[in-house]
């Protein structure tokens, strides 16, 4: 089996465990037009993790989303995920790797630009840089803004950058536009009174804001 291929732009649907009917929520969003699910729960034990994830990976294999779970390998490999998500209390990438295989997707969670370097120097497929706007999931950590893409960017052409953090319909095309691959989004989408319409105009903003930053690009 090879590596999954990340998509371009991303648009991933961060799941959030204690929402109720949080995999038809899921569902709705994949079909939708969500790329990439990923499965946060570490709280939660190892059984009811895979449960959830073995009931969201067929889901998103028929839709042809990527599926990644965040921290727990163990879980994962078990569900047949396609990938992980690795933060500050994760394995370190180059033991993750050994452990995942050459064929799983590696994303790392960054602030700085020195974390994001460092990250793909130990073998991140992908980066996932926040906080770039006020968020419920991580209200203790302060918000850098696009600027933060703008710096990793610069300095990492090449490897592809979900921004995540307070991220919606009303401001992706700005964070597109800053250098991002696409965005990572929570409440946006979960809490959204309806989803598809939720999905949509994101994935709108996504794109308004890829071409601005193509145009940008090419001034330059």
């Amino acid at each position: 089996m090879s590596k999954v291929k990340l998509p371009h732009p991303v648009l991933a649907l961060i799941t959030e465990p204690a929402m109720p009917d949080l995999v038809t929520r899921i569902a709705d969003a994949l079909a939708a037009g969500v790329n990439m699910v990923q499965l946060r729960g570490h709280q939660l034990p190892a059984r009811e993790l895979y449960t959830l994830a073995t009931t969201i990976q067929p889901l998103c294999q028929r839709h042809r989303a990527v599926f990644i779970v965040n921290d727990r390998l163990d879980v994962g490999l078990a569900a047949g995920a396609d990938g992980f998500q690795l933060g500050s209390r994760s394995l370190p990438l180059p033991i993750a790797r050994r452990l995942a295989g050459e064929n799983s997707l590696l994303g790392a969670s960054v602030h700085s630009s020195d974390e994001a370097r460092h990250a793909v120097e130990n073998g991140a497929d992908f980066l996932l840089v926040g906080t770039i706007y006020p968020s419920h999931a991580h209200p203790n950590e302060p918000a850098s803004g696009p600027q933060r893409v703008r710096e990793i960017r610069q300095i990492l052409p090449s490897s592809p950058i979900i921004a995540i953090g307070g991220i919606s319909a009303a401001n992706a095309r700005v964070v597109m536009e800053a250098g991002a691959d696409g965005i990572g989004a929570t409440s946006a989408i979960l809490l959204a009174p309806d989803i598809e319409q939720a999905v949509t105009a994101i994935h709108v903003a996504i794109i308004s804001g890829l071409a601005a930053q193509k145009a940008q690009d090419f001034h330059e």
